[in-house]
């Protein structure tokens, strides 16, 4: 099936972009697609008035643009719900993990995992703070075993990858170089790309093409350490045990002052940028290179621009919320 129709974004209005990368969205077709799949997950794993209620909803307070219209627009129409499922349920794992010392965390996170096998679904204990995400995340397990696609358990199976690694290394990191892979996993990058094929519906044979696995390399540095760029505003004011961004690890790594650290970091980024720019126009120049490659290279992009503009413009960021 193919994707909702897209439109380009004009982002050269917003100055905080800086990505080269050009911004699409699926706006405002799937709009009622995304909306409807986001109350599903936010009213099934959290509860009214709680902290987690209350951050979800802001998360998608953003004027100019859904996270979800923007990062995903090459996902197919009957798909598309489902993305939006998984990653808002991730959003909520993470407000909600990112509260508890490291050793809860850690259970918790062993506690949901459970809902993605079907020998624990008699299983009623939901730990200290999971309950009602195991519930959502059992029952969207169950309703994808019905999905005619055989990479829907490879899916599955990358989700439980993540979520059991996702949180497990409290280590102090001294070097951007340290940090990087930790990044990679705590922002579940594995699982999206798993994700942002399977809603797509590119052949799993992509995956293992060196081009792509090269590609997704870079896309997974950008995202990553973007994410770290816009939010370390609102993140030095949290109360936490582990701190996991780039620009305090920068400022230990190279003894500078925060302004220096945020430069520094958006460096790399661009620097990142301009090497995922070139391998792409090398893959997209060979007349030989399989055309799911290009489509899938292609959705990448697109996902790093949207999911780089939201960071750029997201109230969430920009002006903190208090719960």
């Amino acid at each position: 099936m193919a994707p909702f129709t897209s439109h380009s974004v004009d982002d050269a209005r917003i100055l905080s972009y800086f990505s080269s990368f050009p911004v699409r969205s699926c706006e405002p077709d799937a709009l009622p697609t995304i909306q409807q799949a986001l109350n599903d997950t936010v009213y099934s794993c959290t509860t009214p008035e709680s902290k987690e209620r209350k951050k979800a909803e802001y998360r998608h307070t953003n004027p100019a643009g859904n996270l979800f219209g923007l990062s995903f627009a090459m996902s197919e129409v009957d798909r598309l719900a489902y993305v939006v499922k998984f990653i808002e349920f991730l959003c909520i794992v993470d407000d909600v993990m990112e509260d508890l010392p490291f050793g809860e965390a850690c259970i918790e996170h062993a506690i949901l995992r459970q809902a993605l096998y079907e020998c624990y679904d008699n299983d009623q204990y939901g730990g200290r703070a999971v309950g009602l995400m195991k519930s959502f995340l059992r029952e969207l397990r169950i309703e994808l075993t019905g999905f005619d696609d055989p990479s829907t358990p490879l899916l599955l199976k990358t989700l439980d990858t993540s979520l059991r690694d996702r949180d497990s290394d409290d280590s102090e990191f001294m070097t951007l170089a340290e940090y990087i892979p930790f990044r990679k996993t705590n922002f579940d990058y594995d699982f999206v790309c798993q994700l942002l094929r399977w809603g797509m519906n590119i052949p799993p044979a992509v995956q293992d093409d060196p081009l792509a696995r090269a590609y997704d390399k870079y896309i997974g540095v950008i995202v990553g350490l973007t994410n770290d760029y816009f939010s370390w505003a609102m993140e030095r004011q949290e109360t936490t045990d582990r701190i996991r961004n780039a620009v305090p690890v920068l400022m230990k790594e190279h003894s500078i002052s925060e302004t220096q650290a945020q430069i520094m970091l958006k460096e790399v980024i661009v620097n990142e940028e301009r090497k995922a720019k070139m391998l792409r126009d090398n893959i997209m120049s060979q007349t030989k290179a399989d055309e799911e490659l290009k489509r899938y290279v292609t959705g990448m992009e697109l996902f790093a621009a949207g999911y780089s503009f939201w960071c750029a413009t997201c109230p969430r960021y920009h002006r903190p919320q208090v719960c």
